[in-house]
């Protein structure tokens, strides 16, 4: 699935679907970095707040050659910066929603 390097559960897959259609809405694909805790697991989603690169769809081929080869080399070329993002859960009732944010 983009944006992941790793075989992730059904359960983790079903809020990941969340996430990119919220990056998709805004015309971006978000490649994960990694977990950042604030974990919530149901019957059917594990769901956590993450970081990663919220990256416009057509610049998301050339960031996903570099990303493929490791964060290293993202974090080596500072025209990725300005795209750095957590992606932020918010639970109302039976829905999940998701924000993208930066802190500095």
């Amino acid at each position: 699935m983009k944006g992941l390097k790793t075989q992730e559960g059904n359960k983790f897959i079903k809020f990941w679907k969340i996430v990119q259609e919220t990056a998709k809405k805004q015309g971006k694909i978000f490649f994960l970095d990694s977990g950042e805790g604030r974990e919530l697991i149901t019957d059917t989603m594990e769901i956590e707040d993450l970081s990663g690169w919220l990256v416009p769809e057509e610049q998301a081929d050339e960031f996903e050659k570099e990303w493929l080869q490791g964060s290293d080399k993202i974090w080596k070329n500072d025209k990725w910066d300005k795209t750095f993002r957590f992606a932020i859960w918010h639970k109302e009732g039976n829905n999940i929603s998701i924000v993208f944010k930066t802190y500095k």
